[in-house]
């Protein structure tokens, strides 16, 4: 028997009693695990030493081995998609530079104008932001993360993790599935607009039902029965936001399958597809990363990659360079702010650096 078997044979005559091996019920085991675990890590150096000595030993050699393949594959990366990588983080750094250009000229536009006239509610709720004012910020919201999205891509795959580019690049498929939808389904006064931006409350109470955090919509009063009465039931339902955008608009339920069919954008359905495996744990993901080149066949932490790496660039290339359409040619000129310009250096950023990476995954 082990150690922790032991403490847990004690931990289970302390909180027994007199009941022998009666049934108790999972909360119960839970408790008694739990409190040997406890004693166990508050007294492992004195219930097993040789254990400490091995996992310190363990923990320095593979810590160096990690922090040297990442170094490795990432040298491997540059040295072999450089001149891709460094475009595209051009492009990056050029659109932080128009999303806060754009900030600037919101605020300059805030000045001029009666906040009834840019900013009222379709619900009629003095404290929520409508019309212009919701259509801009969701906008300018939806680009940033669209940054974000793109950095974190790119120095995943520059260091060896494409299976996390992948993952990420999903999540910015979704993004600009969502932003494409919104530019293309509405138009002032921007209800779907505004019905997108409070479903984040829809959203928030899910996940305050497992946390127990408070209901956000108490925080507003008269919100949801406004919703209610405007939008239905449906509105809080996954996606039920979507619904007027959505074929004839009186659909019951909406899925992201059904956005993306409204937008009929299937000629990226199978690079969707492609970036699920990377984010579900279906047993096709762990065929892929079977490799008989490694010692242990399936490697951990960081890989060289080309032709994965120079894939989900290529994607998240030509994704990134779909987010800046609508910002550019319907955000930029709603603030009266001429930036129309802008797409040609950053569009040709996006391009060169698609193409490059795309060069590769087709040698």
């Amino acid at each position: 028997m082990s150690r922790f078997s032991d403490l847990l044979s004690e931990q289970v005559k302390v909180i027994n009693g007199d009941q022998g091996d009666e049934k108790r019920p999972l909360q119960e085991w839970q408790q008694i695990f739990d409190q040997a675990q406890d004693q166990l890590m508050a007294n492992i150096e004195q219930i097993a030493p040789d254990v400490m000595v091995s996992a310190r030993q363990a923990l320095k050699r593979v810590k160096k081995r990690r922090l040297r393949e990442m170094r490795h594959n990432e040298r491997a990366h540059l040295k072999k998609l450089g001149i891709g990588f460094r475009r595209f983080n051009d492009a990056i750094a050029l659109a932080e530079a128009l999303n806060r250009d754009i900030f600037d000229a919101f605020g300059e536009w805030l000045q001029d104008k009666e906040t009834d006239e840019v900013a009222a509610s379709c619900l009629g709720i003095p404290s929520v932001v409508g019309g212009p004012a919701v259509r801009v910020l969701t906008f300018l919201g939806l680009h940033a993360r669209a940054c974000t999205l793109a950095s974190e891509i790119t120095l995943l795959a520059q260091r060896g993790f494409t299976e996390g580019a992948h993952a990420r690049a999903r999540s910015l498929y979704e993004l600009v599935t969502i932003a494409t939808f919104l530019a293309v389904e509405d138009s002032s006064p921007y209800e779907l607009t505004e019905r997108y931006s409070l479903s984040g409350m829809v959203e928030a109470r899910r996940d305050n039902q497992h946390t127990g955090d408070e209901d956000p919509f108490d925080d507003v009063p008269g919100l949801e029965e406004a919703i209610r009465n405007s939008w239905g039931d449906s509105y809080f339902k996954p996606y039920g936001w979507a619904i007027p955008g959505v074929g004839d608009g009186t659909a019951k339920q909406v899925t992201f399958r059904d956005i993306e069919k409204s937008l009929e954008a299937d000629h990226l359905r199978h690079a969707y597809l492609t970036m699920n495996h990377a984010v579900h744990a279906g047993a096709g993901a762990l065929l892929q990363r079977f490799d008989p080149r490694y010692p242990f066949r399936n490697p951990i932490g960081s890989t060289v990659d080309y032709y994965g790496a120079a894939w989900v660039l290529a994607a998240t290339a030509y994704l990134f360079r779909g987010i800046q359409i609508p910002l550019l040619l319907e955000i930029a000129p709603l603030l009266g702010a001429e930036m129309e310009l802008m797409l040609a250096p950053l569009g040709n950023l996006c391009e060169a650096s698609e193409s490059f990476f795309k060069s590769h995954v087709e040698s």
